[in-house]
């Protein structure tokens, strides 16, 4: 039996599987945003934010273990979930435009609006 590689097109590719890979994906994004120096950088690229409050961070941390811990929203992945089905594949980058919303949505509440 060959090791399954995520990035390989298959005859078939089931939703359960697809899933998964997704969740895996957005769980992988999440655990690099934990390291601070990674979560710096995101503040900076998307917020132009360099320096955020120890509570706030806190709070911010926190809220990304509780995002992780949820199930994924179908709703929101399902035009990521039906493109994969439809191309038959499982790869998926954690760059995704609908990673990137998810995460705003949690980093959207600890950044001043300018």
């Amino acid at each position: 039996m060959q090791p399954y590689s995520p990035s390989e097109k298959t005859s078939e590719v089931s939703i359960e599987l697809i899933i998964a890979e997704i969740r895996s994906t957005r769980d992988q994004q999440i655990d690099e945003l934990m390291n601070e120096r990674v979560m710096m950088a995101f503040l900076e690229h998307y917020y132009n934010t360099i320096a955020v409050s120890p509570v706030k961070l806190a709070f911010l941390k926190s809220d990304l273990i509780d995002l992780k811990k949820t199930s994924l929203d179908l709703v929101f992945y399902s035009s990521l979930i039906t493109q994969m089905k439809q191309l038959k594949t499982l790869a998926v980058t954690g760059t995704h435009q609908l990673f990137l919303a998810e995460l705003r949505g949690v980093f959207q509440k600890y950044v001043s609006k300018n």
